[in-house]
């Protein structure tokens, strides 16, 4: 192919630019096409360092977004992260500009997010953070879509009111994002916010708060008509009425978002199976619950999701089996990974259970842990770790 039969780069950073659009809509099929349709045209592009890394660096995002939207689908996530990140790390400092380091630790922080090592992507977002600013003016909804991310991780390590602040700040950019005709354009990013607004609120304690952000975000999603967001909210709003311990409530919610997920074998299912799992063990329902975890096993191991392996543990060993060993197996793993507030919330369930029992001697000791959880959040110094 000679000089003059070779695509302008710009033309296919016009496309890449597309791409990432479609991407961050979770429109899973033209993400693929898009990405067929790039990469074609990268082979036959004039010779660019840049184009090159920021196309890896939209095949680590279209990963991600799969990760979530279409986990069978995705063969190398692994192998992708590890590419751009040795790419990133030959390239001169000068050609290394404020866009390509803002989606590098960006994007690299929700790479790390999805396996939920929430230090390291917190890490990487403050990281993000310092090049913010240094974006362009029309990148109002990178930040927004930043603020989100960065309020999810929050929200994880149970820091309410930087979630609480940083969901905001992004809602209210979606907000204003509007079509030709007034339409919302991010109304599916708008109810994600709700979400992790509710969750908040559920932290605090404050559940009519709570209940009217879910049952709020439910609405919205049901307008919207996708049966993912519309699994999630049913899923907050069954969180909400098992924390007010209106069990049948929260049952019902979470059999409707097992059965979404489940009809879609999507990574949530793992994540439904579980707390239906754990709502009916809170029932007595021993025989469902039995079969939910023995699904939820095959289920979670299908999907890789070691978080849920081991939150069904707890069913098994508090309800089904009542073995304190697999218990402390569980808190050893949320400690080893940061889950402090996991920690604390399920100890204390753990403890109030003992103490019905009356084994008051190990009931003190899941207290014990529920108050190193909550002195580990509050003293905040599982966020100064470094890479």
């Amino acid at each position: 192919m000679s000089v003059s039969d070779l695509i302008p780069y710009h033309y296919v950073t016009t496309d890449i630019n597309h791409w990432y659009v479609v991407i961050k809509q979770g429109r899973v099929e033209k993400a693929k096409e898009m990405k067929q349709q790039v990469e074609k045209e990268f082979d036959m592009m004039e010779k660019n360092e840049k184009v090159a890394v920021y196309l890896q660096l939209l095949k680590l995002r279209h990963e991600i977004m799969l990760s979530y939207l279409e986990p069978d689908s995705v063969k190398n996530i692994d192998g992708v992260y590890s590419d751009l990140k040795k790419t990133r790390e030959s390239m001169a400092p000068e050609s290394l500009t404020n866009t390509i380091e803002f989606y590098y630790h960006f994007f690299t922080g929700m790479y790390h997010f999805r396996t939920r090592d929430l230090v390291i992507a917190l890490t990487y977002y403050r990281e993000a953070e310092k090049y913010l600013d240094l974006l362009d003016d029309n990148a109002n909804t990178d930040k927004a879509e930043f603020y989100f991310k960065v309020s999810e991780v929050y929200y994880y390590m149970k820091e309410t009111h930087f979630s609480m602040n940083y969901a905001q700040r992004a809602y209210s950019i979606f907000k204003e994002q509007k079509d030709a005709q007034g339409h919302l354009t991010y109304g599916k990013e708008m109810v994600q916010c709700q979400f992790v607004i509710f969750g908040n609120w559920l932290d605090k304690m404050c559940y009519d708060d709570a209940l009217k952000t879910a049952k709020k975000a439910l609405n919205d999603a049901l307008k919207i008509g996708e049966q993912h967001l519309i699994g999630s909210a049913h899923f907050n709003v069954g969180l909400c009425y098992n924390n007010l311990e209106e069990l049948d409530n929260a049952e019902k919610h979470f059999q409707i978002v097992y059965e979404i997920h489940r009809d879609r074998k999507h990574i949530y299912e793992s994540k439904a199976i579980f707390n239906l799992a754990y709502v009916k063990a809170k029932k007595n329902d021993l025989k469902a619950a039995l079969e939910l975890y023995q699904e939820g096993q095959k289920v979670a191991a299908r999907h890789n999701n070691q978080e849920v392996t081991e939150k069904l543990k707890l069913v098994k060993g508090l309800y089904l089996s009542f073995d304190l060993q697999t218990l402390r197996e569980v808190f050893k793993f949320f400690k080893d990974k940061n889950l402090y507030g996991d920690m604390e919330e399920y100890a204390v369930a753990v403890a109030d259970f003992l103490t019905n029992k009356e084994d008051r001697h190990d009931a003190v000791d899941f207290y014990q842990m529920a108050i190193e959880a909550r002195k580990q959040i509050q003293r905040g110094k599982h966020l100064n770790e470094k890479m």
